[in-house]
């Protein structure tokens, strides 16, 4: 492995699915910052998140760099995470640490660049991201409860930046979703995780063997009731949406998704990896393209 693709490799460019929570604002401040039936008003807002998209790309690399760095000790005594880069030697440490400060930097610049005052700074929440995910990897990590939420925080910070992006001001109910969505997410990770584990689930992470039954079961199920009951509420209660309450319909769908999520989590051998199980599931991509066609056909005749 060549030292570009070795350090490619470190930077998890499957992850960057992730930050396309960033796009999610806009969807939900329709008829605030855009409406259907005048798409082109969409063109103004490509640019800031693109930069914004590339940003969170350059940051979350950043993270895993870190992470692999903090942990390049212990991965070596694992019998998949030794292959890392950093962990076999194959990229080294001095060239792996340059690396993490210039996607860093190139990350907060990017952020800075598309800041808008009287707005909150995007440099700021890419901040706050950064120096909680420095602390998740250099010890939060290894508590449990505090480890998901730290993680699940990252997936509602992308969303406050893409709200602030677009100077939109959506529903509370998006962070609500986000939130719950996103713990729904990182709790099936680890619930999968200790279920693939086997007999000695610390010899992959620190906290795994807390989040196996009934614990981990018992999380997996409220924070799925939280995702589902919040955007029910969102469809319901959100001042943008149609007064006929038909975004209701589309309540099915999410029902299906997380059900589905559910069943592959506990038979799925990808269910370590959330970003292969939705790409690589026909049932649940044939949701999630259905949500979103219904959803859209709601908005724009309505």
């Amino acid at each position: 492995m060549s030292l570009p693709v070795a350090l490619l490799k470190t930077m998890r460019p499957r992850q960057w699915v992730k930050n396309l929570l960033v796009l999610l604002p806009l969807l939900f401040a329709v008829d605030l910052v855009w409406t259907p039936s005048d798409l082109t008003t969409l063109l103004q807002y490509a640019s800031p998140l693109a930069v914004l998209f590339a940003a969170f790309c350059a940051l979350s690399s950043a993270v895993y760099i870190i992470n692999d760095l903090a942990d390049r000790n212990a991965d070596r005594q694992h019998p998949t995470k030794r292959t890392r880069p950093i962990a076999s030697g194959l990229l080294p440490v001095p060239m792996a640490a340059v690396a993490q400060f210039v996607l860093a930097v190139a990350g907060m610049f990017a952020l800075y660049a598309i800041s808008t005052p009287p707005l909150v700074p995007l440099a700021l929440i890419g901040a706050v991201y950064l120096l909680v995910n420095v602390g998740y990897s250099l010890g939060l990590k290894r508590v449990a409860l505090v480890d998901v939420m730290i993680v699940a925080g990252g997936y509602v910070l992308r969303a406050v930046a893409g709200a602030v992006a677009v100077g939109a001001t959506p529903s509370p109910w998006l962070y609500a979703v986000t939130a719950a969505g996103a713990l729904f997410i990182v709790i099936g990770r680890r619930y999968a995780e200790a279920r693939l584990a086997g007999a000695d689930p610390d010899a992959q992470r620190a906290t795994l063997q807390y989040y196996g039954p009934p614990l981990g079961g018992q999380l997996l199920i409220l924070s799925a009731t939280a995702a589902l009951v919040s955007y029910t509420l969102y469809a319901v209660e959100a001042d943008n949406l149609p007064a006929n309450n038909t975004m209701l319909l589309t309540v099915p769908l999410v029902i299906f998704g997380l059900f589905r999520y559910l069943y592959l989590l506990n038979h799925s051998r990808d269910a370590e990896s959330p970003e292969l199980l939705m790409l690589r599931d026909a049932p649940l991509l044939i949701a999630i393209a259905a949500w979103v066609i219904l959803a859209a056909a709601v908005l724009v005749l309505n």
